[in-house]
């Protein structure tokens, strides 16, 4: 019987599927023209119905695996769902669902942002010596570019160089791209080892989509080594009908950024997780330089950041299948009825209208989790407005840093929370921030896991107050740069690593305790995490990592034990990690999928109202992360004493922080402190510490600290330069058809003045007013002393504040006044 007869009859017999039969067909018959100019009709036919076969054979297997995959992940699912409960103690599938993709506290299950964080350490922990070497300067350039070429080429062509080092960093990059290749494919996905692979594509869209299909296939086609390509549906050698159909393909997928790939009414865009990977896999370039040319006409001609791109991609796709299951797209249907369904069951309005709200958020924080609304539906539209973000971010954000003081207090807190030493914060602080041995310092901490933000990806300090990094890179290399300047993203950074290196520190500090005998807020922090007596016996017998005289219990250690199950190791490595970057955002809180998803929504970049929303986002994703972590957690509290007691806490030391936060930028302005002895000012403190600084100004004035009203702070940055510019621009020649006075020339330098990147740092903003802005409006407005007098005026009977730097003047008249903290004056 023919092998043609044999899929008919398949069919007909339902053993394979109409498409699996399609398939089978097309399949053949490509094998089959292949051969024919190999050997003759019948050999030919022979040996493409063997391959056929076997590839068939691969592909129902990978099938079934995937199959039973994803049912033992439901099956999981269903059981987190049925143990959880909501702070009142009662069932609620729709929060157990969400906490999957964000854990809330509440949850004692992984949850997809957690274990990305987890993987992405993992695998980062062996790079310490590539990023040692290829961090990021203060412009945000990647340090030592020759010495990355020669990486690179070590890693296509190992010994090609002669240098140990680089030869020593390909090795790494080698063990984590297998590391995380073998993850991915333990979790449900199918990428065979290469080891002609050498590094991923990072593909431009808006590259690739100026080249026609044949432009790119000819440009690709003459580096690429076509021999060692393999066909992943085959596992044979590409023909070169199939290959030009495969390129083709790609080229697609790129020129449309996934969408050709779409199926309609699914949520979410593309082929299965599992899947996604094979498309771009196959492409084998000739040699390294030919990697690196591709790349610097249609990708990212920076390897450093291919290298860290691939691992953080991957690092996603791992998290959504380890938790969702192959085809996380499926699983997010199956919650989604598994909500509708236990509502409908009620038969109650309310809980079927809460099941529809929760299957709402349910697709955007898949959504959110995948990145599919943050692609914008028109790149240049999107990219000018994320462009126009960080701009305003690098001139407005400069004095960040002195609310990042308040960091202090909630690393105290978390610190205390779960039973951390807290009298070396501050010392462990600036320890960190000490430029003298910030090489090994940081190495140290990336080896434990703590990843470096700052050393590998750009903007990374911004994201605590916007929450967004993206749009152009040059924007993105002003903003931060501004982070770095004002030392915003050095004191993030320190800040996290020295709340990791404590946590790890104190677990090897007990590993000679049995868990009863844990402090009871360290045993039920872990606790909260699944890691219970019998789990902690397992940690705590694994071999300690010793530093300059202190003793670290690593994740990597654990992972690495061949004296327990693989599976065990892996998920206690994993816990742990998810452990300390969960309880690290607790002391340096920064940006939560939640505080996303509820400042932003459904809406997309690229869209008038992505647009409109991502500026109102602007400034409030640190405020919304307090929400989701410290409210969140004073909230699950046990009893109303303990409530009470968190939450007085926090209000308090808060509130004082905000308040010291205040009057070092009030004084940094050139003005003494505010006065304390009125509820204004009490209230201003309490909304700076939380996050809120900008509202506090309303206490005091119908302005904020740029002028602005409180419809236009609510609205957001971008909507406050749109009109600056219309008043400049617009509003001027309407003044001047008038015959009124346009203020051009005063305008035209506080347009200036307020949108410089890097003009509102704060050790330079005062001598920059003073000595540059200052002049230049006395030069060339003759209102601008009295304009400056009436500022005086202003603040002395608003806010009880005078200048010990007056406007105007080339040097300061006095020292700053502490006595009218309390209305006393000098």
């Amino acid at each position: 019987m023919s092998f043609r007869n044999c899929i008919i009859n398949a069919e007909a017999e339902g053993t394979i599927t109409p498409e699996q039969a399609r398939e089978a067909r097309d399949l053949f018959d490509d094998l089959e023209e292949q051969y024919q100019g190999q050997m003759n009709r019948g050999a030919a036919s022979s040996k493409a119905a063997r391959d056929a076969f076997d590839a068939l054979e691969r592909e129902v297997f990978e099938r079934k695996r995937r199959k039973l995959l994803q049912i033992q992940n439901w099956k999981e699912i269903k059981v987190n769902l049925d143990q959880y409960r909501n702070i009142r103690g009662e069932v609620d599938f729709g929060r157990a669902a969400e906490a999957l993709f964000d854990n809330d506290g509440l949850a004692r299950y992984s949850s997809v942002v957690q274990r990305e964080a987890a993987v992405e350490r993992a695998a980062t922990r062996k790079l310490y010596n590539v990023l040692a070497t290829f961090r990021r300067n203060l412009v945000g350039e990647t340090r030592n570019k020759a010495q990355l070429k020669d990486m690179v080429r070590e890693i296509f062509e190992p010994g090609s160089t002669g240098s140990a080092s680089a030869r020593e960093m390909a090795q790494a990059w080698s063990e984590v791209e297998d590391y995380l290749r073998l993850r991915f494919n333990a979790a449900g996905g199918r990428i065979v080892k290469r080891k002609d692979w050498g590094l991923p594509q990072i593909h431009e869209t808006l590259a690739v989509r100026k080249a026609t299909a044949r432009e790119w296939i000819d440009f690709i086609t003459n580096e690429l080594d076509i021999t060692k390509m393999i066909d992943e549906r085959t596992g044979l050698p590409f023909s070169p009908e199939r290959l030009e159909l495969a390129l083709r393909d790609v080229y697609e997928t790129i020129r449309t950024d996934g969408m050709n790939k779409l199926i309609p009414g699914a949520v979410g865009q593309g082929k299965s997780v599992a899947n996604r990977r094979l498309d771009h896999r196959f492409l084998v370039f000739k040699d390294a330089d030919a990697w690196m040319r591709y790349q610097e006409k249609f990708g990212n001609a920076n390897p450093f950041d291919t290298m860290f791109g691939h691992i953080k991609a991957m690092s996603r796709d791992i998290a959504l299948m380890e938790i969702l299951g192959p085809n996380p797209r499926a699983t997010v249907n199956y919650l989604k009825q598994t909500i509708q369904k236990e509502a409908g069951l009620k038969a109650d309005e309310a809980a079927e209208n809460a099941a529809r709200r929760s299957a709402a958020r349910l697709d955007n924080l898949y959504l959110a989790v995948t990145g599919a609304n943050n692609a914008p539906i028109d790149s240049k539209f999107g990219n000018t407005f994320a462009g126009l973000r960080q701009v305003l971010q690098s001139a407005q954000l400069g004095a960040a840093a002195i609310s990042g003081i308040t960091d202090v207090n909630f690393q105290r807190m978390a610190r205390g929370f779960i039973g951390l030493p807290q009298v070396n914060t501050i010392n462990q602080y600036l320890k960190l921030l000490s430029p003298l041995g910030a090489e090994e310092k940081g190495k140290l901490a990336i080896r434990l896991g703590l990843i470096a933000e700052g050393w590998s990806s750009l903007a990374s300090g911004q994201m605590r107050y916007v929450g967004d990094i993206s749009g152009p890179e040059i924007t993105r290399r002003v903003a931060d740069f501004v982070m770095r300047a004002s030392l915003l993203s050095p004191m993030t950074q320190a800040g996290r690593w020295a709340f990791g290196m404590e946590f790890l520190g104190t677990l090897a500090d007990n590993v000679g305790k049995r868990f009863d005998e844990l402090d009871p807020r360290l045993r039920k922090t872990m606790e909260r995490y699944n890691i219970g007596a019998d789990r902690w016996d397992v940690m705590r017998s694994s071999p300690l990592y010793e530093h300059e005289g202190a003793s670290f219990l690593r994740a990597e250690d654990i992972e690495a034990r061949t004296d327990i199950a693989p599976g065990l190791a892996r998920d206690l490595a994993t816990r742990l990690m998810e452990m300390v970057e969960t309880e690290t955002n607790f002391a340096v809180p920064s940006s939560s999928l939640r505080g996303r998803i509820a400042l932003t929504g459904e809406t997309r970049p690229g869209t008038i109202s992505g647009e409109l929303t991502r500026s109102f986002a602007m400034y409030k994703n640190f405020g919304i992360t307090l929400v989701n972590t410290h409210l969140m957690r004073g909230m699950t509290q046990p009893g109303a004493k303990n409530k009470g007691r968190y939450f007085a806490d926090l209000i308090i030391s808060t509130t004082l922080m905000g308040a010291l936060a205040m009057q070092l930028k009030e004084m940094s302005k050139g003005r003494d402190p505010r006065p304390m002895t009125d509820n204004a000012f009490w209230l201003a403190a309490f909304l700076q510490g939380g996050g809120l600084g900008i509202y506090g100004d309303f206490m005091f004035s119908d302005v904020n600290r740029f002028d602005r009203g409180l419809a236009e702070t609510v609205a957001g940055p971008v909507v406050g330069f749109a009109d600056d510019l219309r008043k400049l621009t617009i509003g001027n020649i309407v003044q001047a058809a008038q015959g009124d006075d346009t203020n051009a020339a005063r305008e035209m330098i506080n347009f200036a003045a307020r949108y410089t990147p890097g003009s509102s740092l704060w050790y330079s903003r005062l001598a920059l007013e003073r000595l540059v802005i200052d002049q230049l409006q006395l030069m060339a407005d003759p209102k601008a002393r009295s304009n400056m007098q009436r500022l005086e005026t202003r603040y002395r009977n608003q806010f009880g504040q005078r200048y010990w730097w007056k406007p105007g003047e080339m040097g300061p008249s006095r020292s700053p006044n502490l006595g009218n903290i309390m209305e006393q004056r000098p």
